[in-house]
């Protein structure tokens, strides 16, 4: 790490130890069983396909730069998209944030708007030697949430009708072990290994109005996931000028299967669809999903202490996944390009709140793997703004703001504009799990 950074070192902390971080575990069990409870009502059309919408990855630091990161960090927050970037961080950091969505959505036949709230990514980085940094989190994968109601007339001239609904709710988390590991001087490679596990439900639910008793059949299909996950990373940081570094960055999770165990039933509700008449079990399978190879490119320009430009490149080989069914659903390759700046006035001012404020900017372009009947896969372009605040020594909250656009009505038969706000905090300590020295 540079001087700059370095100077972190000489300002005097609050404490010797958060009460914050020894409750770690507590604090993030009660977080990680929020991941499905803390989710208000929302309808994602896109996430019937694969395993549902996939999470990037990243922070809120991350969303407010555009959602890149592969070659770009501090050391004041953890980099949770290349693992061989933790090494940057020399003092114990614990990460984790918010993040809530407002969307509208049309199609040729209506608009609607709805909202969604979400714990983010949970992470405690330790660094556990000088060449050597580790990091515990719990982070989501994918979420499926989406509710489709269609209807048709029993007969012409009637008014009876059988109203059909499709909804889908659960997705999948990653319980994460990351390290970090410097080689030589500017060089770092990294290895993430996680546990995905979680639970996709998808339902049909059948009503025909016909009949007097108006019973609802609901074809059920739980689907549990479990399996071992992998990601290398690499960094380089060369200096090439007295104040300037490059940074470039790579990973790869390369294509894995996941262990599922699926159970289907069929049941009779009544007209309230809450007392339950019959039930029957269909079918209980194991099986696998096979999940796509993903691949990321980053280089970075810059200045310790005042300065970042970045760029990012990411492919996903969607048309590599298979469901439980053997299918692809259809899904394409997929790429995003994302570009960000971060700008710090001056890190190593003695005083003025404002000069340790960190600002960020950030622009995506992402063509996604998702195609409604047959058609275009939708675009998403997105531009983000937040800004880093401090709370003491080497601590801030994270608040970002993203808004974006993905799909075309006239072209994907799907419109989705959405603003986000994200809200992170970024905890560090000088002097926890490091043995005291006295002169």
């Amino acid at each position: 790490m540079s001087n700059k950074i370095n100077s972190i070192s000489n300002f005097k902390p609050t404490s010797k130890s958060s009460l914050f971080f020894k409750h770690f575990w507590v604090l993030a069990f009660c977080c990680f069983s929020a991941f499905q409870s803390y989710s208000q009502e929302t309808n994602s059309p896109y996430s019937f396909l694969g395993v549902g919408e996939v999470y990037n990855g990243g922070t809120a630091v991350n969303s407010m730069s555009g959602g890149l990161g592969v070659a770009s960090s501090n050391g004041l927050y953890i980099n949770t998209l290349n693992p061989a970037m933790l090494v940057r961080n020399r003092y114990t950091v614990f990460e984790m944030g918010v993040n809530t969505e407002f969307k509208s959505m049309q199609n040729t036949a209506q608009r609607s708007g709805t909202y969604s709230g979400t714990i983010g990514p949970i992470f405690l980085a330790l660094p556990a030697s000088p060449k050597w940094t580790l990091a515990l989190g719990l982070t989501p994968y994918s979420t499926v949430d989406y509710k489709t109601v269609a209807s048709r007339k029993s007969n012409i001239l009637g008014t009876d009708s059988i109203t059909y609904t499709y909804s889908g709710s659960g997705g999948l988390n990653k319980a994460v072990v990351s390290n970090g590991f410097k080689l030589g001087k500017n060089m770092a490679i990294g290895l993430e290994s996680s546990l995905i596990f979680g639970v996709i439900n998808r339902n049909v639910v059948t009503q025909n109005f016909n009949d007097a008793q108006r019973y609802q059949v609901t074809l059920a299909n739980r689907t549990n996931y479990s399996g071992v996950h992998f990601k290398l990373g690499y960094a380089w940081r060369p200096k090439i000028s007295k104040d300037y570094f490059l940074n470039i960055g790579a990973t790869a999770d390369f294509a894995q299967n996941v262990k599922t165990k699926s159970f289907k039933s069929f049941d009779i509700y009544d007209s309230s669809g809450i007392t339950l008449i019959n039930a029957d079990t269909l079918e209980q399978t194991n099986g696998n999903v096979k999940l796509p190879a993903n691949y990321k490119v980053g280089i970075s320009l810059e200045k310790p202490g005042k300065l970042l430009v970045s760029l990012d490149y990411s492919t996903t080989k969607w048309s590599g996944f298979s469901n439980v069914s053997g299918s692809s659903d259809n899904l394409k390759d997929a790429y995003t390009v994302a570009v960000g700046a971060e700008y710090i006035p001056q890190f190593d001012a003695i005083s003025g709140y404002f000069n340790h404020v960190m600002y960020r900017v950030g622009a995506n372009y992402t063509q996604s793997p998702y195609s409604l009947n047959g058609g275009e896969p939708a675009k998403d372009m997105s531009f983000s703004v937040g800004v880093s605040l401090p709370l003491r020594t080497i601590s801030y909250i994270n608040i970002g703001f993203v808004r974006g656009k993905r799909g075309v009505l006239a072209t994907n038969g799907l419109e989705e504009v959405y603003n986000k706000v994200v809200v992170g905090f970024s905890l560090g300590d000088f002097y926890w799990f490091r043995k005291p020295k006295i002169d």
